[in-house]
C-alpha cells in the first residue's frame, strides 16, 4: 500500500516511515498536515498514519479534510497520539478516524493495524471499481437508448431532448435554428424490389453521408421509417443550403435503387426545410408540409416552408 506518514518530529517521522517500508509498503513522509493533504490529492494513497498534535493542521483536522473530499477512493486513517485516553480515541473515531495508536508505537501494533487497513482498503478498492463500472454502464446505456440502432443517428428521444436545448438557446441568446426533413424517394419500391436488407443498407449509407456533410454543431436523427431529420443552428437560408448540399451528395453517391420507376436507378432524397419558429410541433409540421410539396413536384428536390429559393443560388453558398 501507499502509506503517508505525518509527524512534525523528524525523528518520529523517520522511524515510522522505516517501519512502514520494512513491512513491504511504500512510505510517503510528510512533515505537516498540509503536505499530507497534498500527497492525498495528487497520489494514490491507501493509508494515512498521522500524529494528532501538530502545529497548524492537527491530525484530527487532516482526517476531516480527507473525509470531506469528493472522491470515490477510500483512505484508511490511523491517528497516533500520546494521549492514552478513551475519550480522545472516541473523538477521533467520531471525526472519521479508522484506528488509533498510542505513542511510542510498537512495530507489532503497527503491523497489525496495517494488515487490517490492507483488508479494508482492498474491499473499498473493489467496491470503487464496481461503482465506476456501473457508472460507465449507465453512461453507455443512456447513449444507446438515444441512438437509432439501424442508422446510428439520434432517435426520437434524443431529438426531443436536443430540440429543447436548441429552443432554450434560441430564447436566451436569440440563436436561430432550422430543420430539414429528408425522405428517401420511392423507398417502398426499393424494399419490394431488392428486399428489406437492401432498404436498410440504403438507409445506413444515406445516414453516413448526412453525418459526413454536417458540422459538429449540427444534429441528425431518424425521424421515422425512411425519414431523417437534420437540425442546424443557423438561419433558414443556411439550413436550406446545407440541405441541398446533402441532397446532391446522396444523389452523387449513386446508391443503387433497382425498384425505382423511370430512368433514374439511384437513391435520391426529397427534403422540406423550415425555420424553427414557435414550438416544435409547428415547425416540424411546416417541414413536413414542405417535404410533401417537394415530393408532389417530382421528388429529388427541396422545398422551403412558405417560400422557394433558387437551388443554384443556395448551392453556391458556403
Amino acid at each position: 500500500m501507499n502509506v503517508v506518514v505525518v509527524d512534525d518530529d523528524p525523528l518520529v517521522r523517520l522511524v515510522l516511515a522505516r517501519a512502514v517500508a520494512s513491512m513491504g509498503h511504500v512510505s510517503l513522509p510528510a512533515e505537516n498536515g498540509d503536505a499530507a493533504l497534498q500527497l492525498v490529492e495528487t497520489k494514490s494513497v491507501d493509508v494515512v498514519v498521522s500524529d494528532w498534535m501538530m502545529p497548524g493542521m492537527t491530525g484530527l483536522e487532516l482526517c476531516q479534510r480527507i473525509r470531506a473530499r469528493d472522491a470515490i477512493e477510500y483512505v484508511y486513517f490511523m491517528l497516533v497520539t500520546a494521549l492514552d485516553d478513551s475519550e480522545h480515541a472516541l473523538a477521533g473515531i467520531e471525526a472519521g478516524v479508522d484506528d488509533c495508536l498510542v505513542k511510542p508505537v510498537r512495530p507489532f501494533d503497527l503491523r497489525l493495524r496495517l494488515m487490517v487497513a490492507e483488508r479494508v482498503t482492498g474491499l473499498h478498492r473493489r467496491l470503487a471499481e464496481r461503482q465506476r463500472g456501473l457508472e460507465r454502464t449507465n453512461v453507455e446505456m443512456a447513449v444507446t437508448a438515444r441512438l437509432d440502432p439501424l442508422t446510428g443517428l439520434g432517435n426520437r428521444l434524443k431529438m426531443a431532448e436536443d430540440l429543447e436545448i436548441f429552443r432554450s438557446r434560441r430564447e436566451r441568446y436569440h440563436e436561430p435554428f432550422g430543420v430539414a426533413l429528408f425522405d428517401l424517394d420511392h423507398f417502398k419500391s426499393l424494399n419490394d424490389a431488392a428486399g428489406h436488407l437492401a432498404g436498410d443498407r440504403a438507409l445506413r449509407q444515406v445516414a453516413a453521408i448526412i453525418r459526413r456533410e454536417l458540422r459538429d454543431s449540427d444534429m441528425a436523427y431518424r425521424y421515422g421509417g425512411e425519414e431523417l431529420l437534420v437540425v442546424l443552428p443557423a438561419g433558414v437560408r443556411s439550413v436550406a443550403a446545407a440541405a441541398e448540399r446533402i441532397r446532391k451528395a446522396v444523389e452523387n453517391a449513386a446508391i443503387p435503387h433497382p425498384g425505382r420507376p423511370g430512368p433514374e436507378t439511384v437513391v435520391t432524397l426529397s427534403v422540406g426545410v423550415a425555420a424553427a419558429e414557435g414550438d416544435a410541433e409547428s415547425y416540424l409540421l411546416a417541414a413536413d408540409a414542405a417535404l410533401y410539396k417537394a415530393k408532389s413536384q417530382g421528388r429529388n428536390q427541396m422545398a422551403v416552408a412558405g417560400r422557394w429559393f433558387a437551388i443554384p443560388e443556395l448551392a453556391a453558398q458556403p
